[in-house]
């Protein structure tokens, strides 16, 4: 049976609400464990020795269901970089607005500004430099990443900005980034599916964040919270990744 591991912070909240991916992850024989720190606990896991040490392991301990404090990476076949504090709207809506500052000059002018400030935004983020970390300690390891969720549709975030088709063209360039840095490192990039974004195409559909739960706790976010989603986006996502794992298992069983 092949162990999979998603990995993350406390956006992993969605995937373990999901019962129907969990039922159908079950079914296709994969073991699931989930694992990792919510908050600025999250930039304080290292690794060492072969495992993911936590910060506060009793807190990753509930994450994963009483299985485990410290995370062996040994134990397991899959590993999914799920969230890692990897978050792309409020970034992409004040690169946005810088960009909107030198509309008038030369496309590539533009571009190597784009360019240029998403390469440094990415130097910067620790779910990036994780990542590194285990896929260099562990290459042959099948790895997964998807970032944070879009924020979920609301007055307070379209309020930050005033052009929407050009906060669509800085998302793809983050999402291209990523997906570029990761195929590089033989890590699967998955992007966050059309079918939970809403009719502006630059945040997620309310539907989808209604009623999140946290994930160590098990009770509702506030209403205000628009950065977490729910078990129906957990769903999709499971779903997603489930077939993009089945569909390298046919090769993998013809070679065994």
């Amino acid at each position: 049976m092949p162990k999979m591991c998603i990995i993350g912070n406390s956006h992993l909240g969605a995937l373990a609400q999901s019962e129907t991916g969990m039922k159908n992850f079950a079914e296709a024989g994969y073991d699931v464990v989930y694992w990792g720190a919510a908050g600025t606990l999250f930039g304080k896991i290292e690794y060492s020795d072969g495992q993911l040490v936590s910060p506060a392991p009793e807190r990753s301990k509930i994450i994963s269901s009483g299985r485990y404090g410290h995370l062996p990476l040994s134990d397991f076949d899959v590993v999914v970089f799920y969230g890692m504090s990897v978050t792309l709207s409020n970034f992409a809506s004040q690169i946005t607005n810088r960009l909107k500052t030198i509309e008038g000059r030369s496309k590539s002018f533009v571009d190597a500004v784009l360019a240029e400030q998403i390469s440094e935004w990415w130097e910067r983020r620790l779910g990036r430099a994780l990542m590194q970390v285990v896929t260099d300690a562990a290459p042959a390891k099948k790895f997964f990443f998807t970032p944070d969720p879009l924020v979920a549709e609301n007055p307070e975030y379209l309020g930050k900005f005033k052009d929407s088709v050009l906060l669509r063209r800085v998302l793809d360039a983050l999402y291209a980034h990523c997906a570029k840095w990761c195929d590089e490192r033989n890590i699967s990039f998955y992007r966050q599916s059309d079918a939970t974004l809403a009719g502006n195409r630059v945040t997620t559909d309310f539907d989808y964040n209604t009623n999140s739960v946290k994930m160590e706790a098990g009770k509702p976010h506030p209403e205000d919270d628009f950065v977490h989603m729910n078990s129906k986006y957990g769903d999709i996502v499971l779903a997603d990744l489930l077939t993009l794992l089945e569909a390298d298992r046919p090769a993998e069983r013809a070679v065994g």
